[in-house]
């Protein structure tokens, strides 16, 4: 599906930023793990960000894929690195609301002894990033995590 502003699929960018849209499956996890680890190795960011930004995104893409089904279009992952951040966005075109900043704190003690599957994932992409932003605009969700680099 073509999306306005955004690159024409696959990748787009230079070395500090890349642009590229997967497929609405699980099956593109696969693809989104090899992007994030070019853009890792690309950009000489050091290994410690690659294992929690892998998870956030699995997360973040997983949760599109259970609780945003009609959607059709592709979902858009943005890489960009500047002096002292790794910055990730998640574009979810056609989309209902579902902002993950106002996501309930999780009791994790009592969480644990409910025996319940399910529910901490957004409280660990919390744990594992320094920011996280939502913003809703004409129907594209987007998700942007921050994480701090090191010197």
């Amino acid at each position: 599906m073509y999306h306005p502003n955004m690159p024409e699929n696959n990748m787009e960018g230079e070395p500090g930023h890349m642009v590229k849209e997967f497929p609405r499956d699980i099956s593109s996890l696969e693809n989104i793990f090899s992007f994030v680890e070019q853009f890792v190795a690309t950009n000489q960011i050091q290994d410690s960000v690659l294992y929690p930004v892998q998870l956030v995104v699995e997360e973040l893409f997983t949760n599109i894929l259970k609780y945003q089904r009609g959607g059709e279009s592709n979902i858009s992952l943005d890489l960009e690195k500047t002096d002292k951040k790794f910055i990730m966005r998640m574009k979810d075109f056609d989309a209902e609301p579902f902002d993950i900043t106002k996501s309930r704190e999780v009791d994790t003690a009592a969480y644990i002894q409910q025996k319940k599957p399910g529910g901490l994932g957004i409280h660990l992409v919390k744990q594992l990033v320094d920011s996280i932003e939502y913003e809703y605009n004409n129907r594209i969700s987007t998700i942007t995590i921050i994480k701090h680099l090191e010197r």
